[in-house]
């Protein structure tokens, strides 16, 4: 990713609202303001916003893991570095690896944290089960499996939130469908109107 030292950013009017009403520091707030696509509300230290087709808190920054008066933010087009990291992979090791760039969120009503893709090259992350048959012979209507994202969590259990040190986990036996395709934030999400949650946001900003 990203690394921003705090000391170099200058909050706006705006972004000292935005502070006040969630109890963050005004440079994180301008921060958040640039990076965000949208802002939806938040609770004290965290904001909701919609980053690049994804919901997530304070669009993606994160001030743990990162240098004193610094924050972490995602890299600028993270499909690009997925794709240059798989690329990389085969030239040194002239094996065909899948690689997927993930970061910790949140789940609506659930405690805690959980892994989120933001970028897959070398497998399909998502799985269409419709018009598929479930065990009684009923036909799937709207189930898509979010493969990617199941794979993400299991590697963030191992990878903790901390001081872990494993910014890598090697995954081996997945059930998983190869290719040669890369896939951004764009292919991971569903349009906004077809989302039960996101169909009831309006954005505050």
């Amino acid at each position: 990713g990203r690394i921003v030292k705090l000391d170099d950013v200058k909050p706006s009017r705006r972004a000292l609202e935005l502070a006040e009403k969630f109890s963050i520091n005004g440079e994180l707030a301008e921060l958040i303001l640039r990076e965000a696509d949208a802002i939806y509300g938040g609770v004290e230290k965290a904001v909701l916003t919609l980053k690049d087709h994804m919901l997530t808190v304070n669009a993606g920054i994160d001030n743990k893991n990162a240098p004193l008066g610094c924050v972490a933010l995602w890299p600028e087009n993270v499909r690009d570095t997925a794709k240059q990291l798989r690329e990389e992979l085969f030239r040194k090791t002239g094996k065909k690896v899948a690689v997927m760039i993930i970061d910790s969120g949140l789940i609506p009503l659930v405690r805690g944290t959980v892994g989120l893709a933001l970028a897959v090259a070398g497998f399909k992350p998502i799985e269409d089960y419709r018009g598929l048959r479930d065990l009684y012979g009923k036909e799937v209507l709207i189930t898509q499996h979010a493969v990617a994202e199941d794979l993400a969590s299991a590697a963030h259990l191992f990878m903790g939130e901390a001081s872990e040190e494993t910014p890598i986990v090697l995954v081996k036996g997945a059930p998983l469908k190869f290719d040669d395709e890369v896939y951004g934030l764009e292919d991971l999400a569903l349009p906004q109107r077809e989302c039960v949650f996101m169909r009831t946001f309006k954005a505050d900003c």
